[in-house]
């Protein structure tokens, strides 16, 4: 039987990740899935956050008149998903995974 609770496997998820991530916070965090699961014997909670990061991106124009329309370097806002494994003894961060959505 698992000591902590999916509420505080999310807690300590949240926790791990903002220590991770302290010097370039995500925009607009959701909680997205949680599952318990077991890997290697050890139970462990999956809990998967997604966030808003902006990224640069070049893009080549053909023409002059393009370039009016599309600048150099413009800012892209997309959708990333990491999943933080939880032990669900112990409640101490294991990894994190990139989530990949299809």
């Amino acid at each position: 039987m698992a000591a902590i609770n999916a509420k505080a496997a999310v807690k300590a998820a949240k926790d791990a990740f903002f220590e991770l991530y302290e010097d370039d916070l995500p925009t607009a965090m959701a909680l997205e899935e949680v599952e318990k699961t077991e890997e290697c014997g050890r139970e462990l909670w999956a809990v998967t956050l997604g966030f808003d990061r902006d990224k640069n991106v070049a893009i080549k124009t053909v023409n002059g008149i393009g370039a009016i329309f599309n600048p150099a370097v413009s800012e892209i806002e997309h959708r990333v998903y990491k999943t933080l494994f939880i032990d669900a003894e112990s409640g101490e961060f294991v990894r994190m995974d990139i989530r990949q959505v299809q």
